[in-house]
């Protein structure tokens, strides 16, 4: 009897979306909100691809404090090229190419805004295909499992267009030689950042979507015995609000970076390692003041999964209200429409989970989605 089971990854597609559009209802009946992992994509994939928390995978951001360590340590001379050039995203983008292609990452690396001279004072996490054998090593991941297994798979190349991605799945599904696919769309996300959850073209977006799942889902009928499909996501998105310029307030303390303390500033959290007492006294009693934030404490860093015995991502992690972006940020100059990254409790913050048939276990945490995954491979395997 020939099995296929189907995973769709749709980036940000949040409960709050799928609710609002009713999207894939009669085909999906099975669904529900899933609570996303705290962080971005860049945490939340490496989650569903192990079913492990960060402080088992070790993604939480792209960039931490390790300047023994770092890839970059020449580019502190870089600062003096002429920022009106170098600090645009175009350039970034490029360089970012030039050098993940010299340094034989395999992985996706943006250096974002991040000021050329502090580079050095970080390393940079995900630097191998996550996707691939061995991507998060030694953490065992999907094609890990699907190898051990002996299953015949498809997993897409995130390089390509979610276009491509789709009709090569598609094309597998027809020769019917696979059981087991996993299919990754990202432009959605890229989308919502633009236009936010409440944007005129997510329906058109969704209905494009649902053209090739239905495409999708006539083949797998047509070459399969049994057949499940399941629609999936890593968060949701959230409107703009406020802005705050943190690295402004941080600044204007008395303390030098790289000497007194370092500090990534992500677009709705901040990190901080501090390289002495005072600076740590010192940034922490300013830390209250910065508008719309709080200071996550151990039961937070508990409860989100996230506790770093060697601080990794950070001594301290402010985390910004929902809909409040720190902008400047090391990510952008200016603050997007739509961000994620926010309390995984808001609203606006649940992934989704959309099934063809009922499962045993309905995923409460995007690391659920792996034991979903793992027990059609059991039955697929029987």
């Amino acid at each position: 009897m020939k099995k296929i089971s189907v995973f769709m990854f749709i980036d940000a597609l949040g409960w709050e979306i799928v609710k609002k559009h009713h999207f894939m209802e009669e085909l999906l009946p099975y669904r529900n909100k899933v609570e996303m992992q705290f962080g971005y994509s860049c945490t939340a994939i490496p989650t569903i691809l192990t079913g492990e928390s960060p402080e088992v995978h070790k993604h939480l951001s792209f960039y931490y404090y390790n300047p023994e360590e770092s890839p970059f340590k020449s580019f502190k001379v870089l600062k003096y090229l002429p920022g009106s050039i170098f600090d645009r995203w175009r350039f970034r983008h490029l360089f970012s190419k030039i050098i993940a292609k010299a340094y034989r990452y395999t992985g996706y690396f943006e250096m974002y805004a991040m000021p050329f001279d502090r580079l050095p004072y970080f390393d940079y996490i995900e630097k191998r295909d996550l996707f691939v054998p061995g991507g998060l090593s030694p953490v065992p991941n999907l094609a890990d499992r699907l190898t051990e297994k002996k299953v015949s798979y498809h997993i897409s190349d995130w390089r390509l267009t979610e276009e491509q991605n789709i009709k090569s799945l598609i094309q597998d599904v027809k020769r019917g030689e696979i059981n087991f696919g996993f299919l990754y769309t990202a432009a959605m996300d890229g989308l919502l950042h633009r236009v936010t959850k409440d944007g005129s073209e997510i329906r058109e977006k969704l209905d494009w979507y649902a053209e090739y799942i239905y495409t999708l889902w006539q083949e797998m009928q047509n070459n399969y015995d049994e057949f499940k499909l399941y629609v999936i996501s890593d968060h949701g998105m959230t409107s703009l609000t406020e802005t705050v310029d943190a690295k402004k307030i941080v600044e204007a303390l008395p303390l030098k970076f790289g000497r007194d303390y370092t500090a990534v500033y992500d677009s709705t959290m901040i990190h901080f390692w501090y390289l002495n007492k005072a600076a740590k006294k010192a940034i922490q009693e300013i830390i209250p003041t910065i508008p719309y934030s709080r200071l996550l404490n151990d039961e937070d860093n508990k409860r989100y999964r996230i506790r770093f015995e060697d601080n990794m991502y950070g001594e301290d992690i402010v985390l910004m209200d929902p809909g409040v972006q720190i902008a400047p940020s090391d990510m952008g100059r200016n603050a997007l429409p739509g961000m994620h990254g926010f309390d995984p409790k808001h609203e606006d913050s649940y992934a989704s989970f959309l099934s063809s048939s009922k499962v045993e276990d309905e995923p409460q945490w995007v690391g659920d989605f792996f034991k979903v995954m793992m027990k059609d491979v059991e039955d697929i395997t029987k």
